[in-house]
């Protein structure tokens, strides 16, 4: 059983992406109008930003204008010239292929190079796909239909199986070394059980994002769009979601949301979009916004001793559990005005700032490094603790139990931010933004919805880059600053 996104917000998401990568396609000059696409248009700016466009004063009534400006935003990946070794080796690798995608940052070699040997073996550069991590040429024989792909196997091992396994053999070491150390008097094999099962954890994680992360081929990129209607793509190791996507587009499939299998695993969800079905349709609704809720006295008086004294607040509306409306009245009373509003069908945020109150000076410390700091604390108190309680009782088998513990204790540890109320998360999501030229962050600790994630940082002035994703601290999101 898989779990979706609603319609609306699929549609929603579908036209977005025709947007993204039909629209901003590197046209010198693109006017969109945000009411016949059914987008506001924060989305329209932050799509053309996303695709290196600026704005430009319209030259229509209810339209935006944009530009194709690429030298405004932080340069696309470009290698410079390989060695003839690597030359070689990327001749080996299209020896009887028919398509091919080759990352230049994996096989080592220049935009330029990767033509020259494609033409030797007969290929054409027929599509390209960059961003700042990484730059994706297709490579084609003549001949072959638009869509056509070559026949493949779909199956490869997925890092959530990989991480199922090892840590499914850290458990059985940890639970062996347990019996193991109360059935006999001896405590150095335990030890060395769970050392040496940590070890694997290690290496695994090391093999994971260096050696496949180097690794030339990528013979599963576009497996997945062979005209099916749906798509579900795991997250890609050492490939952004903004290339995925870019990929996906060529096929004509775009991003539908994330997708959730019976066996709690997330993936991309693509749909396979043709001319008159999704796109070019302005009429089909957007997804439905939040519904505030009618309010009570007592959310009143706890709005009231939140505001006071403060200069700028972020609010929650499924926090505060007031209309938006009695938010801003109640805001007025103490000085404070609504500056911003970000909403999605998951809840409104609201902005709320004095206007005499000087620029927020940006924070040193964001509370995204808690995701670090809390589980190496907590595995330090734990290591730590087994040990001197070990020296002091006598007993080394708990100085195991200590590790065991550590390990097992991580995971929960990763989203010590959710105690906190809603509001304060909001507040603290809108401090990653710093300024700086880019920022990443884990942003599962603040339980946001990606969309509105996206429009606090573009709000600040900052565009997505790209997204990776790990089993036990969820996404890590990257956003660079264009304004």
């Amino acid at each position: 059983m898989m779990t979706t996104a609603p319609p609306a917000e699929q549609a929603w998401l579908l036209r977005l992406g025709e947007l993204r990568f039909r629209v901003f396609s590197g046209a010198p000059v693109v006017e969109v109008s945000p009411a016949q696409w059914g987008l506001d248009d924060r989305a329209v700016r932050q799509a053309a930003a996303g695709r290196r466009y600026r704005e430009t004063p319209p030259g229509q009534a209810g339209f935006l204008r944009f530009e194709f400006a690429p030298g405004s935003f932080p340069p696309h990946f470009d290698r410079g010239p390989g060695t003839d070794a690597d030359r070689r080796r990327l001749g080996k690798l299209l020896a009887g292929q028919e398509q091919f995608w080759a990352s230049t940052r994996r096989l080592r070699l220049g935009r330029a190079d990767v033509g020259a040997v494609a033409a030797a073996a007969g290929m054409t550069v027929v599509a390209e796909a960059a961003d700042p991590t990484d730059r994706l040429l297709l490579l084609r024989r003549s001949g072959l239909p638009d869509e056509e792909l070559r026949s493949r196997t779909r199956q490869r091992i997925t890092r959530a199986q990989v991480w199922a396994g090892v840590g499914g053999l850290f458990a059985a070491c940890a639970v062996a070394a347990l019996v193991w150390g109360r059935l006999t008097d001896r405590a150095l094999g335990p030890l060395l059980l769970v050392f040496g099962a940590a070890a694997s954890l290690l290496v695994t994680g090391v093999a994971m994002r260096v050696v496949a992360g180097r690794s030339p081929r990528l013979p599963w990129l576009d497996a997945q769009f062979d005209g099916r209607s749906h798509a579900a793509v795991p997250y890609p190791v050492s490939l952004s979601t903004e290339l995925l996507a870019e990929v996906a587009s060529r096929y004509g499939y775009f991003y539908g949301g994330p997708v959730t299998t019976g066996r709690n695993e997330t993936s991309h969800l693509f749909v396979k979009c043709r001319p008159g079905l999704v796109f070019g349709t302005p009429a089909l609704p957007g997804p439905p916004g939040f519904e505030p809720p009618a309010g009570s006295p007592e959310r009143e008086q706890w709005l009231r001793n939140h505001l006071d004294g403060r200069d700028e607040l972020w609010i929650s509306v499924r926090h505060a559990k007031l209309p938006p409306a009695r938010i801003a009245e109640i805001a007025g009373g103490e000085g404070l005005s609504a500056l911003a509003h970000f909403a999605d069908p998951t809840d409104l945020i609201l902005l709320l700032r004095r206007p005499s109150a000087p620029p927020r000076a940006p924070r040193k410390f964001r509370m995204s490094f808690a995701g670090f700091l809390v589980p190496a604390a907590w595995a330090l108190l734990c290591f730590g603790g087994g040990a001197v309680t070990a020296v002091l009782d006598g007993d080394e088998h708990l100085f195991a139990v200590g590790a065991f513990l550590a390990v097992l204790g991580v995971p929960p540890l990763l989203w010590v931010l959710r105690v906190f109320p809603r509001s304060t998360r909001v507040g603290w999501l809108a401090g990653e933004f710093t300024g700086k030229a880019g920022v990443t962050f884990f942003s599962g600790q603040f339980d946001v919805s990606p969309e509105l994630e996206r429009r606090i940082a573009g709000y600040h002035g900052y565009a997505f880059r790209s997204e990776t994703h790990t089993q036990a601290q969820g996404r890590l999101v990257t956003y660079v600053r264009y304004r």
